[in-house]
């Protein structure tokens, strides 16, 4: 990764352990590698923050909320620490592609 990477990719989590580390797999197995991961857990209960925090990554970047926020709330305290020249938004639920991100700075 570069001091400033060319795309951050932001992600908000609440309860979704069931899924996020899927999702986490999914950017982490990008052919495009210059970028961040933000990923802001909203206060989670269920150990989502768990398995966030077990990726063993340098692009990874886990804000974790004392209290739940909300989405909205959670994505914007992203942007604001967000480096990267691009924003790729990502849910904890979805997976993406390997050329996602390849794709999209194309």
């Amino acid at each position: 990764m570069t001091a400033m990477p060319r795309v951050a990719v932001l992600m908000s989590v609440y309860n979704a352990g069931p899924y996020v580390g899927e999702a986490v797999r999914s950017i982490l197995g990008q052919t495009f590698s210059d970028f961040e991961f933000l990923i802001v857990d909203n206060a989670s209960t269920d150990g989502s923050a768990a398995v966030v925090a077990s990726f063993r990554d340098a692009r990874i970047r886990l804000i974790r909320n004392p209290a739940n926020a909300g989405p909205s709330r959670a994505l914007n305290q992203g942007l604001q620490l967000a480096a990267g020249t691009y924003v790729a938004r990502m849910d904890a639920d979805d997976v993406a592609l390997p050329d996602r991100l390849a794709r999209q700075v194309a």
